[in-house]
């Protein structure tokens, strides 16, 4: 019953070889002809793919190296407000950050940095979004900014808008394609409370 089956199965594809055969004897084309160019063909079909995962996996390591080098800028600017008492001015906060953050491309252009105070009593934190700057549109929004004083415990929010590398291929059209904007935006935050004098 089984050999009845493959049978049936492959009386399909022993008339599409001889099909194949007749076609090749009537082109004049040999044994040996007939399968020249098979490895091209499948060369050709997986260049692609393997470019395309190339191509993704090197856009995802520079945005990790970006992100990291971010959380370690925010991480070493929040130790020196916590320590040297908090008066501290938005403008000199993004600097310090961008000086330390030395892969971010344009850092001064595109970081927002927020300072929110947390209640104690509460812990309640921001529900909005962190403001990034957007570059499809000349609006740049207004981040928060709160005094860090001694003991007040203070959020620090930090987004930075970066280009994929290559926005039309692989992760990069992924990443593009799931934002408003043309940019990727990469948030850093971390929560501390200023030492007393």
């Amino acid at each position: 019953m089984i050999r009845s089956a493959l049978n049936i199965c492959a009386a399909p594809l022993r008339r599409a070889t001889a099909l194949l055969d007749r076609g090749d004897r009537a082109l004049g084309l040999g044994d040996r002809a007939r399968e020249a160019g098979g490895a091209t063909v499948e060369f050709v079909i997986l260049l692609p793919v393997f470019l395309l995962v190339f191509m993704s996996s090197v856009e995802a390591s520079l945005l990790l190296t970006r992100q990291v080098m971010l959380e370690r800028a925010v991480d070493l600017a929040v130790r020196d407000i916590r320590l040297g008492g908090g008066a501290v001015t938005q403008t000199a906060l993004r600097d310090d950050v961008c000086d330390r953050a030395l892969i971010l491309a344009d850092c001064q252009a595109n970081l927002l940095v927020e300072l929110t105070e947390i209640s104690r009593s509460t812990y309640a934190v921001p529900s909005s979004a962190q403001p990034c700057v957007n570059r499809s549109t000349s609006i740049t929004p207004t981040p928060g900014w709160a005094t860090a004083g001694p003991g007040k415990m203070i959020l620090l929010r930090a987004c930075f808008a970066v280009d994929p590398i290559l926005p039309g291929v692989g992760l990069g059209t992924q990443l593009v394609s799931n934002l408003d904007g043309d940019s990727v935006r990469m948030v850093a935050s971390t929560a501390f409370v200023v030492e007393p004098d």
